[in-house]
């Protein structure tokens, strides 16, 4: 039988079979209705710091946008040891128990052993990677580890995931991130970058599904389900992106884009 659909029909979710994260998601639109979803992404091809609750934690530090396609890039070349460097949204983000939440980065870290990180939402409090944050739903990356934990915490107390790299794997281990030479065949962006996801899907969601729980991605595959035990449910929360030293080696984040859609 022949159709008019060039690659034919399919129930396959992901554009042309592939996988993603936001597979599920009817109307990404923030001019969409209020019953719909709102979204936000920024691909970094232009930062204005104006829009953004800016920690600089030394004379030499930066917030720059770079690499083909944009990257944003967080860091120092020659940082005091314990400087941070950090951006914060607003608080316009918050749990809601019974709208679904999705939330992807891909980052890139130069020196994974002095480098504390975190991305994701936290608390207006929240400026230092060095510790995780009292209230989040987010990213932690921890100095002397090569560990990736995913994060649901309220005043204080919380749940936990190592980051693994399947669904039937090891944990993940994150590596340094280079930058290689721009050539006819070869990009100048970070090397060793991780896409890092989740899912937060209230009961119900799917079949049998008779708890809140999180769906985790590392690079567009779940890689683990972590259940939504303890969640920021209290107060509002601000998108965050921040790196801290742990030495005064040069070092920096870098963030290729972010991207947040949850239902209204």
């Amino acid at each position: 039988m022949t159709t008019h659909f060039s690659t034919g029909v399919t129930n396959v979710r992901g554009k042309q079979g592939g996988t993603s994260l936001f597979s599920g998601i009817k109307q990404p639109l923030i001019t969409g209705g209020y019953n719909q979803e709102v979204a936000y992404q920024n691909d970094w091809l232009h930062y204005n710091s104006a829009d953004w609750d800016v920690t600089s934690g030394g004379g030499s530090d930066y917030q720059l946008v770079d690499y083909a396609g944009g990257w944003l890039r967080l860091g120092d070349d020659a940082p005091a040891a314990g400087e941070i460097t950090g951006l914060s949204g607003k608080e316009v983000w918050n749990y809601n128990s019974g709208k679904q939440w999705w939330y992807e980065t891909r980052i890139a870290l130069t020196d994974v052993s002095d480098g504390n990180i975190f991305v994701g939402f936290a608390d207006n409090a929240f400026v230092d990677p060095a510790t995780v944050p009292t209230d989040c739903i987010g990213f932690s990356h921890l100095e002397d580890t090569t560990t990736i934990q995913f994060l649901s915490r309220k005043n204080g107390a919380g749940v936990s995931f190592d980051m693994k790299d399947s669904a039937a794997g090891s944990t993940y281990a994150i590596a340094d991130s280079s930058i290689p030479t721009q050539s006819a065949t070869q990009f100048e962006i970070p090397s060793n970058s991780v896409r890092l996801g989740f899912h937060f899907q209230p009961a119900g969601t799917e079949n049998n599904q008779t708890s809140a729980q999180y769906k985790l991605y590392l690079d567009g595959n779940c890689v683990g389900t972590q259940a939504a035990s303890t969640v920021p449910d209290d107060i509002a929360l601000e998108l965050k992106v921040f790196i801290e030293n742990k030495g005064t080696n040069g070092n920096q984040i870098a963030t290729d884009w972010i991207q947040t859609i949850q239902q209204r």
